[in-house]
């Protein structure tokens, strides 16, 4: 019966984390060209000869190919697929509508606070009431995955989403993916923008 109820639970717990996304950090924003209508545009090609898409922004003994390499055919895949659940389609031949492309940033990022930083200034003279000072800094590496839509016919910048989140190096290939696809889903989760019209 105890182990029928541990299982149970077991089960109970896999399901309400199934919606908890893999990095709780991450913070995706978007920009557009709000006079570019989308409307009726459904095909798109990736442009991926360009130079490496792999921007190291440190200096670190990672190889930016080898990391090409590792990463780029999940970061691919995951946009495909999101872009196919949208209604668009991938050709390899002729003139697509819209250009993919990616970039992958990676370098530090700091997080700091400093004593009465959550305090309001004291209301008399408009000042804090004691020496403020740094209590709290936190240095780490952080990964930007950037993805860009041109429009092919006017060869410009319309869509970008950009991913930010703090780099774990501790994870294996397969939670890398997932935290990548993690990423390109919520990226691309209003896209393409309706059209104002």
């Amino acid at each position: 019966m105890k182990l029928a109820r541990k299982l149970a639970l077991g089960v109970a717990l896999a399901v309400a984390l199934a919606g908890v996304p893999l990095v709780a950090g991450m913070k995706v924003k978007v920009q557009q060209d709000k006079t570019f209508d989308f409307a009726g545009l459904r095909t798109y090609a990736w442009q991926l000869d360009k130079v490496n898409p792999i921007k190291m922004l440190q200096s670190s003994d990672d190889d930016p190919a080898e990391i090409r390499k590792n990463l780029e055919p999940t970061i691919v895949a995951a946009v495909d697929q999101e872009l196919a659940k949208k209604g668009f389609t991938r050709v390899s031949s002729g003139q697509p509508e819209l250009y993919v492309d990616y970039y992958l940033l990676i370098g530090p990022g700091v997080s700091s606070q400093y004593q009465g930083q959550f305090i309001g200034a004291v209301p008399a003279w408009g000042l804090p009431d004691f020496m403020m000072s740094t209590t709290s800094l936190t240095v780490y590496e952080q990964g930007s995955l950037l993805i860009d839509v041109i429009a092919a016919k006017e060869q410009k910048l319309v869509w970008r989403a950009a991913a930010d989140a703090k780099v774990d190096r501790t994870r294996t290939p397969a939670q890398r993916a997932g935290v990548l696809n993690e990423a390109v889903s919520r990226m691309l989760q209003k896209f393409p923008p309706k059209s104002k019209k």
